[in-house]
């Protein structure tokens, strides 16, 4: 049976009948986060503008350190709210992407916080290590990256659920919501 037709046993789920545990395709995914970024990158810029005033008034260092925490907490309200508060982002929703636990449910605040770590440490811990690792050597470092940054995607095509490796290690799960039929 292909993998996009394995169903988890609905009887242990809270998914309304619309929807099914069935993992959204990796170029779907991809459009998702490529629209994410795009939001994330508005968001930033927007929380730095709010933040300027008050770094200005700070020692270099302590502002910076500030500034980055503050980013991160905001980054943290944007996908915290949405996760928990309906599973979807704004990005997903557009590309009808839901993220539930494993068994189908919605996810608390404290799977939120992991999650975001488990991002945070596939998407920029482990690629600046690598970054700093490759200085010396003459390999593309941004090429690989980029890469790296493409691995936990394509854990996908070995997972026997389709899941990607974040989803994997929190026991969350990218679902594809059904077309509405109401316009």
């Amino acid at each position: 049976m292909p993998r996009r037709q394995r169903l988890i046993n609905r009887t242990a789920c809270d998914l309304p009948m619309t929807e099914t545990l069935l993992p959204p395709s990796l170029s779907r995914r991809l459009g998702c986060l490529l629209y994410e970024l795009l939001l994330m990158a508005a968001l930033l810029l927007i929380a730095t503008a709010v933040f300027l005033p008050l770094k200005n008034r700070l020692p270099a260092d302590l502002g910076l350190a500030l500034q980055r925490l503050f980013l991160l907490g905001i980054l943290f309200a944007y996908f915290g709210l949405s996760w928990v508060k309906g599973g979807q982002t704004v990005a997903m929703k557009a590309w009808r992407i839901r993220l539930v636990t494993d068994n189908g449910r919605e996810i608390g605040w404290g799977l939120a916080t992991f999650r975001f770590c488990v991002a945070l440490f596939l998407f920029v811990a482990v690629p600046l290590v690598a970054y700093l690792g490759m200085q010396d050597n003459g390999v593309s470092i941004a090429r690989m990256s980029l890469l790296w940054c493409m691995a936990p995607f394509c854990w996908a095509y070995f997972d026997p659920h389709g899941q990607c490796l974040q989803d994997r290690l929190c026991h969350t799960r990218l679902i594809l919501r059904e077309k509405s039929s109401a316009h």
